[in-house]
């Protein structure tokens, strides 16, 4: 079997696995609404972004040097001593300034959460070489059936336990979430390849964190523009405001969880195999194909955004409406790079990775803490989607210019489905107003709406992007064979 059909089976497993999950979390979400106040879910998000940023601080993508690099099973339990033990030094300075934290953040409530986010993300840390090594592998359909098992377990916690214990309730799901996928990730990775007890050498660790560092940093540039908005939302408006728009961040990145980082996950342990002039070639491909099939749920969910919070939410998540269309559309932008960033991690060039995430980061938190303070919450939204495009233009561009890839072909590659788009778009504002003026129930609506959206879209796409629509369907029709 090929590089490219392992790839797409692995997509395949990652999708077919994960799809459910997140269904099952979607709408675990929706129940834990009805339990936890606006203003609880903010305090929660506040608790979870620091936690986060002191994990990413103390994570050197070891990971990706093992992939990259495959070195010998010292030097893999060499990494998983380093991360875990970065990871108990950074947890233990969180511990220590949440009070600080909370104050910096105006969400002092956020303390309670603290101490259970900690202990969640050592657990975390365990698992994280056994993991790596089986996408190492490619053995994809374990680790999609082990992380959707764990997110299962995640909703079915969190839900059973809101109605009595509130916000409290989401940190027992992680809990439960990290220690089932730990243990399970460590029975299945094979201990040959990573458990073998030895001391730490001074040659491995230049190797690991000369490789990492870069990645850490942009990493971490990465984390801020995903995660630190909620930190200037929750300091400009306070932790209510905050909650909605966590809320509807999550929301808007569902096409991302569903199936952008699915195949992102394939992305460059599959370039790790292939010669230089296969990954030039595949890079282009790559990133048409995730724009064929992200491109339209993005810009599908923002359509239906009011709809969804008028029938899915009550009134106290009223506000998140637009919000959630505006951040939608940003997230159209967030998986064109992964292609494009995929292919540098497998070339082993990281600085360019590092610096690009750092002016986006930059970019992206001074815009929201201006616009937003001067034009309010939905302005802050505009501005996240305004940092998110521009950069997404530039990393391709000197992508291509550095690695001689067509930046042409690339962006061309990924407007074509954004056209096609524009047509379903219509659509389904247009027929929103007519069914909303003949009094039809929100849920018909929502539904009819997505069918109508669906059978433009895929219509316009054979017409705007037919090359590429002809070439992920011979794709899934090899799959389907095997």
């Amino acid at each position: 079997m090929s590089i490219a059909q392992k790839a797409v089976r692995g997509v395949a497993w990652n999708m077919s696995t994960g799809v459910g999950a997140r269904i099952i979390q979607l709408l675990g979400t929706l129940l834990l609404t009805r339990f936890i106040a606006p203003a609880e879910y903010g305090e929660i998000s506040a608790a979870a972004v620091c936690v986060q940023t002191a994990t990413q601080l103390s994570s050197f993508a070891f990971g990706q040097y093992l992939i990259a690099k495959r070195p010998p099973p010292e030097v893999a339990f060499q990494a998983a001593l380093l991360h875990f033990g970065s990871g108990v030094l950074a947890m233990s300075v969180v511990m220590f300034f949440t009070p600080q934290l909370g104050a910096l953040v105006e969400a002092p409530a956020m303390a309670r959460f603290v101490p259970g986010f900690v202990v969640a993300q050592l657990i975390d840390r365990l698992r994280y070489v056994p993991e790596r090594l089986l996408v190492r592998d490619l053995r994809f359909r374990t680790v999609a059936i082990i992380n959707s098992l764990g997110e299962i377990l995640y909703t079915l916690t969190a839900v059973s336990f809101a109605p009595r214990f509130g916000g409290i309730a989401l940190v027992g799901g992680w809990l439960v979430r990290s220690t089932f996928q730990a243990v399970m990730f460590i029975h299945r990775a094979p201990r040959a390849e990573w458990f073998v007890i030895s001391p730490l050498r001074l040659e491995a660790m230049r190797g690991l964190f000369g490789y990492g560092g870069p990645i850490m940093i942009g990493g971490l540039a990465d984390f801020a523009a995903t995660r630190w908005d909620n930190l200037i939302v929750s300091r400009l408006f306070g932790p209510a405001i905050m909650g909605r728009y966590s809320l509807a961040y999550n929301l808007a990145e569902t096409p991302i969880s569903y199936v952008a980082e699915h195949i992102g996950d394939v992305l460059m342990p599959s370039y790790a195999r292939m010669d230089p002039v296969q990954r030039r070639a595949a890079v282009v491909r790559a990133a048409g194909l995730m724009g064929l099939v992200v491109s339209p749920l993005a810009f599908g969910l923002g359509a239906v955004a009011p709809t969804v919070v008028h029938t899915f939410f009550d009134a106290r998540w009223a506000p998140m409406a637009p919000m959630l269309a505006i951040l939608s559309v940003m997230t159209m932008f967030r998986p064109i790079t992964w292609s494009a960033t995929a292919f540098l991690q497998a070339q082993q060039r990281t600085r360019p990775i590092m610096t690009m995430s750092f002016l986006r980061a930059a970019l992206l938190l001074s815009l929201m803490a201006v616009v937003g303070k001067i034009g309010g919450p939905n302005w802050a939204c505009a501005s996240a989607a305004i940092s998110f495009t521009c950069y997404s233009v530039a990393m391709v561009v000197i992508t291509g210019r550095t690695e001689q890839i067509s930046a042409r072909d690339y962006l061309v590659n990924v407007a074509r489905p954004v056209l096609a788009c524009v047509p379903m778009f219509a659509c389904v504002l247009g027929l929103a107003q007519v069914l909303a003026r003949a009094g039809v129930p929100g849920a018909v609506s929502l539904i009819l709406q997505v069918i109508v959206g669906g059978v433009v879209y895929i219509a316009s796409a054979f017409v705007l992007a037919r090359t590429l629509a002809n070439d992920l369907l011979a794709l899934l029709r090899k799959t389907i064979r095997r």
